[in-house]
């Protein structure tokens, strides 16, 4: 006889359901059986917190109660009443682990207090791109939040505003310095990771303090702080015993202050290494190849005065490298690439932007040669622009292609490319002029893998073709492209799984290619219509009252939206919104 289903262990069923490629698939699962839903809800481990209707009925205390596993959240597109979100998050008996509040404006402190003395298990806080960050809000985290290990408090967007303005206030008024870096690294004295990019005021000094205190410190990011100099790095390097990952900018080889390139056989465990935005020798890149350390990530990025041997030296020495970054190195050719590939075979990720002489001949090769290679990104670079010779081999573990603005890039190209990687999950041919709906039309024919599929400012695509349904397509950006009504039905007859839609300025797109969005696109949940003129604004109360899973829309023009109306889309649960506070279109 067979076994009764209900009699699995729980265990097998959490197997199976992780399984599943996103947590939204198993929404029907969790409604079949009391069991499934129990299951499914310990399985979610990360949040993500979008729309101010979240407050509704008391939902998200509801919610945090439901999901008690829940060990990340993420507010970082939020754009309601942070402080409420965080109370409610200290309040919870959970045990988060990671909380993300980067892109928001002021850190809401009387908040991050409460929570600090709440939830003890916080490990890594993510304060990027806040609106408002200097030293006082430094201080409430490390006086707050002693146990953190991770941190990030890059490119806080401060206005310093006028000459005069900035000589009322003091320094400590007008972003981060060096006395809280200081207090931070006596205060987190367990950190391991911390990123102080894009913050002006900050020097060789709190390098030293980090490095100093923070003796676990594994990773450091300092980008864009025009005041700390090689001295800073080089202490770095000798006083960081556990240090793994450095990324630096504004390096200055050769130069009259700094004869000698950098040591870095004092970093004995470094095995990420990021140069942005400096003038190199080949005496430095020969010199991190004799350092001998477990180098698997490496990146040169809009650096200058090296040569293709510097390069050489690199990838000769360290053969396991795993992810290879070069951007804007506009010297390499298709046949420095293909001498490369020979030190490549355990790659995982490759970047070459706006490496101008790549063409197609390159893709090959690095399909050909590089087995375990997942991830390409080749954008700015001249796909298209080769001879179409090199020998094809198909690679079934690539799943990233990221070819957009390549000027040259066909139809033909595309259909060789997705001979070669059949199972492409992710491609983005943004502003990639030369192709058509044929072209993509060959990643997405037969058992297409695709689920993020990115076609912005491509006039000459219409629609996405005909075929099949297209199951695990989630994400479609289509901004200012040339999809119309006729495509917008293709689109609703095939891609029945659709969660986010971009058609920002899609001219073409009217009432009538909407409603087979709507009608056949059961789970949509997010879609931008700003500057689609030929759709009325009339039609905004029929598409949120017409799709209970849409919870958030763009319409044409916001400012045909009264407050009243958007009072009432909100507690339907739709935030009706701006373009510019919707730009975030992939859900966790």
């Amino acid at each position: 006889m067979a076994n009764n289903c209900d009699d699995l262990p729980d265990e097998c069923w959490e197997l199976i359901f992780n399984r599943f490629d996103h947590h939204s698939h198993l929404e029907s699962l969790s409604l079949s059986s009391k069991k499934f839903l129990t299951i499914i809800n310990g399985l979610r481990t990360h949040f993500t917190i979008l729309n101010p209707t979240i407050f509704i009925h008391g939902n998200l205390s509801k919610l945090f109660h439901r999901f008690t596993h829940i060990k990340s959240i993420d507010v970082s597109s939020f754009r309601g009443n942070l402080d409420r979100v965080i109370l409610e998050i200290a309040k919870s008996d959970l045990k988060v682990e990671t909380l993300n509040v980067s892109k928001n404006n002021r850190l809401p402190l009387e908040g991050l207090k409460v929570l600090g003395s709440n939830m003890k298990s916080l490990r890594v806080l993510n304060c990027a791109n806040l609106s408002k960050f200097c030293d006082i809000e430094l201080f409430t985290i490390a006086n707050s939040m002693p146990w953190l290990e991770e941190l990030d408090i890059s490119y806080p967007r401060n206005n310093l505003g006028s000459g005069f303005e900035m000589q009322r206030l003091n320094v400590a008024e007008l972003g981060v310095t060096n006395y809280g870096i200081e207090l931070l690294s006596l205060k987190l004295r367990g950190l391991r990771k911390i990123n102080i990019s894009g913050n002006p005021f900050l020097t060789n000094n709190s390098l030293m303090a980090l490095s100093s205190n923070c003796v676990f410190l594994k990773e450091i990011e300092f980008l864009h702080c025009p005041f700390i100099t090689q001295l800073g790095i080089e202490f770095v390097m000798c006083n960081s015993p556990n240090l793994c990952s450095v990324s630096v900018d504004g390096i200055q080889i050769p130069s009259p202050m700094y004869m000698n390139a950098i040591d870095f056989t004092f970093a004995r465990g470094l095995s990420s290494v990021e140069i942005h935005e400096s003038v190199i020798s080949d005496e430095l890149l020969h010199s991190l190849a004799k350092a001998g350390i477990p180098l698997r990530r490496f990146t040169l990025a809009y650096c200058s005065n090296f040569t293709f041997f510097g390069i050489l030296s690199i990838l000769s020495t360290y053969q396991s490298l795993e992810y290879l970054a070069f951007i804007d190195v506009g010297f390499l050719t298709d046949k420095h690439m293909s001498d490369l590939c020979r030190y490549l075979c355990t790659l995982i990720t490759i970047k070459l932007k706006l490496c101008s002489k790549l063409t197609d001949s390159t893709f090959f090769t690095l399909a050909k040669n590089c087995p375990f290679l997942k991830d390409i990104d080749m954008e700015r670079a001249n796909l298209g622009g080769g001879d179409g010779t090199a020998d094809i081999v198909k690679n079934s573990r690539i799943m990233s292609l990221n070819l957009a603005y390549n000027s040259n890039l066909s139809d033909e190209c595309l259909r060789k490319l997705a001979s070669i990687c059949p199972n492409v999950e992710l491609l983005d041919v943004s502003s990639c002029l030369g192709i058509t709906e044929k072209g993509v039309a060959e990643f997405l024919k037969g058992d297409s893998k695709i689920r993020h599929l990115h076609i912005n400012d491509c006039l000459g695509i219409k629609n996405i073709g005909t075929g099949f349904e297209l199951p695990k397509l989630e994400v479609l950006q289509a901004a200012r492209s040339g999809i119309d009504d006729e495509g917008l039905a293709i689109i609703g007859n095939r891609c029945c799984r659709l969660l986010n839609f971009d058609l920002e300025g899609c001219v073409g797109a009217t009432k009538v290619g909407l409603m087979e969005i709507f009608t056949n696109c059961k789970i949509l949940r997010e879609i931008n219509l700003n500057g689609c003129v030929n759709v009325s604004t009339v039609f905004v109360d029929w598409m949120v009252f017409s799709k209970p899973s849409l919870r958030k829309l763009v319409p044409p023009r916001l400012s045909l939206i009264t407050e009243s109306q958007r009072e009432l889309f909100l507690r339907h649960g739709c935030l009706v919104c701006d373009g510019y506070s919707s730009k975030r279109y992939v859900q966790e």
